[in-house]
């Protein structure tokens, strides 16, 4: 899958914003930051389906 070149420049940008230690102490609140961001730019940001879910062994 590739991303679209706009999408990703908006990811690096907020990634490059992100201090060291916030992005090891709290990888939840950059990845919000990025979805915020990502919305702002005109992306629509929703749940592929199926939704991703816990594997059963094999």
């Amino acid at each position: 899958m590739s991303a679209p070149a706009a999408a990703v420049a908006v990811i690096r940008a907020e990634l490059e914003d992100a201090y060291i230690a916030e992005l090891l102490s709290r990888p939840g609140n950059v990845a919000q930051r990025v979805v915020r961001a990502l919305e702002r730019s005109g992306w629509t940001i929703a749940p592929t389906d199926p939704q991703n879910g816990p594997q059963t062994p094999a």
